[in-house]
């Protein structure tokens, strides 16, 4: 007998967003057998990308709690979603549809920029034990501090001048200039964000009582800090547990800082002899129009794109309409080569581009904007290299790539099946229901050869009820899984074949 749960209200007592590195932690470069928990034909599921499907975005009511009834929903849900891609098989619609062939090569060449990154930079660090050992100590350190913050590095710059000059105090410097007696204070702990500025300029170096620090460019606005230390506290790292995590945090904050530095280097080989200038008319124009456009919430822009795919055929974007009379105009040039706007439109639909300032000013946009496309012709460069190294062939990048793929094949399948039902007046949840568990189930039965499940390894994992949605920063796509398919609320597994770690 199958049961179906039926809608509850619920509360989402915690949404955390939770901020991930660009290096990929998916060290392995293989499938092995053992990780694979689902086989379907072709296709499969592994451990990895049912915990990151069911951990890094919001379930269901039906299925967002921790027993096991949930968590055979779970796996339902993502059986589903292969078998109704299976099911749409090669649609020339959508294949034929340069938005979605572009969004798929672009999901496959963000992760092919990591492994590029892991296998370059992070794989070669070789850290001293000298360094780990101060950088130990000041993992403990929480510094007291005074600051204060101003829109232009010049005006920061001036007021350390003065202070190094002069006899003056921080306290009459920072009166003079802004008529205010109270100067912010705050606590500055040691943290393992590398991206963060304050970080980068308190813990590099051990500081003194009194020392000036800055101006530090804080990334989230356009403002300077210049920061005076008032003496700090250490917090020794007593027990073994203690020892033992902070000397891994550590280890791993300098990795990265290393690894960065050495994908610099990397970078600015490939980029060795390439200029890149600029039309400024053509620049002008662009920026003009697409600065309406990156200054919408991201809700917005989600909404955009979903009406983009799934809703009758691709419309036309109303920033290159706009734009179409100077469509084949120059728009910048590098390493010989010319790319008008047809191309750069092509190019950031395979790359969206990414604002180094999240909070970007009207007047600030046209750099900002230039800075981008400079950032985005760069990792277009680096992406050649990552594929005249082969990545494009890992398995890791092809699972990658293939649960996208999936994902956008089956909400095709869906939307084509729903068409020819009545759903007017119904929620998501009563068109499950009524529609959508019974055209999974006769897949169950269609399939049924080809459908293997480990369920040793399914009997092992554990998942939370906490609700997450993980996004990357600094990356063109930052969502990290696709949503969680809404297909069934079935949680029995009675179709398939057991498989098991054997190889």
């Amino acid at each position: 007998m199958r049961h179906h749960t039926h809608g509850v209200s619920v509360l989402l007592f915690v949404l955390g967003i939770a901020l991930i590195t660009q290096c990929a932690r998916q060290k392995k470069e293989a499938i092995k057998e053992g990780d694979i928990l689902v086989k379907i034909d072709d296709k499969v599921i592994t451990v990895d990308e049912f915990i990151r499907r069911a951990e890094y975005t919001i379930r269901p009511p039906y299925c967002q709690r921790d027993n096991y009834i949930h968590k055979k929903i779970v796996l339902n849900s993502l059986i589903a979603e292969k078998l109704l891609a299976l099911e749409a098989g090669n649609p020339p619609d959508l294949l034929q549809n340069e938005q979605y062939s572009n969004y798929i090569r672009g999901r496959k060449e963000q992760v092919m920029l990591q492994m590029y990154y892991h296998r370059n930079a992070y794989e070669r660090v070789e850290l001293d034990s000298s360094e780990i050992k101060t950088a130990f100590k000041l993992a403990g350190r929480t510094y007291d501090v005074s600051f204060f913050s101003v829109d232009e590095a010049d005006k920061a710059t001036l007021f350390i001048d003065r202070l190094n000059q002069t006899d003056a105090r921080f306290e009459d410097l920072y009166e003079f200039y802004f008529g205010d007696r109270d100067i912010p204070e705050k606590e500055v702990p040691w943290s393992k964000d590398i991206n963060d500025p304050l970080q980068q300029a308190m813990f590099s170096d051990p500081l003194l009582k009194g020392q000036i620090v800055g101006p530090v460019n804080i990334e989230d606005g356009d403002y300077f800090l210049v920061i005076r230390v008032n003496g700090w506290v250490d917090r020794p790292a007593i027990t073994d547990t203690q020892i033992s995590e902070r000397l891994r945090d550590v280890t791993e904050s300098l990795t990265k800082q290393q690894a960065m530095a050495i994908y610099k280097e990397r970078v600015a080989e490939i980029m060795r002899g390439k200029r890149l200038e600029f039309s400024n008319e053509t620049f002008n124009r662009l920026s003009e129009y697409l600065a309406p456009f990156y200054m919408k919430t991201e809700e917005d822009k989600k909404e955009a794109f979903n009406k983009r795919f799934w809703e009758n055929e691709l419309v036309s974007d109303s920033v290159i309409t706009s734009l179409k009379q100077i469509i084949d105009d120059p728009l910048l040039r590098i390493d010989g080569e010319t790319w008008d706007l047809k191309r750069f439109f092509r190019e950031i639909s395979i790359h969206p581009l990414v604002f180094r300032q999240r909070n970007i000013s009207n007047r600030d946009f046209p750099a900002q904007l230039r800075l981008a496309i400079v950032d985005m012709v760069q990792d277009k460069y680096v992406v050649s290299e990552a594929y005249k190294q082969g990545l494009d062939q890992l398995p890791t990048v092809q699972q990658y790539t293939a649960m996208w793929e999936d994902n956008l094949l089956s909400l095709y399948q869906k939307n084509h099946y729903l068409r020819t039902k009545d759903t007017q007046g119904m929620d998501y949840l009563a068109t499950i229901e009524h529609y959508l568990n019974p055209y999974v189930d006769s897949l169950q039965i269609k399939y049924h050869d080809v459908i293997g499940i480990n369920t040793d390894l399914f009997e092992n994992i554990n998942l939370t009820n906490i609700d997450m949605f993980v996004v990357q920063r600094n990356v063109p796509f930052p969502v990290i899984v696709p949503g969680f398919p809404l297909l069934t609320t079935d949680n029995t597994l009675d179709y398939g074949r057991k498989i098991s770690n054997e190889k």
